[in-house]
């Protein structure tokens, strides 16, 4: 199972992404937690803006991970399915 994000979390983190440009985040830790302290968002504490990083920073290896399944297995999948 994986790590359990409050609702708060999660809703703080759809925000920022709406607000802000997607270019703006990476899949560095570091680079989105600095990139949080620049914005004019208050944290209520530093665990917060802490785990708002992560989640985006576990969004962008996500989203990182099913791009490349997509572009290395994509015809393989197809082509299994063809045969069926």
């Amino acid at each position: 199972m994986g790590r359990i994000r409050t609702v708060e979390i999660r809703s703080i983190t759809d925000k920022i992404l709406g607000k802000y440009s997607l270019d703006s985040f990476s899949d560095k830790f570091r680079d989105n937690k600095e990139r949080l302290k620049s914005l004019a968002e208050e944290f209520p504490s530093k665990k917060v803006l802490n785990r708002v990083a992560g989640n985006i920073t576990r969004l962008f290896k996500d989203k990182r991970a099913e791009m490349k399944e997509l572009l290395e297995g994509g015809p393989q999948e197809i082509e299994d399915e063809s045969l069926s």
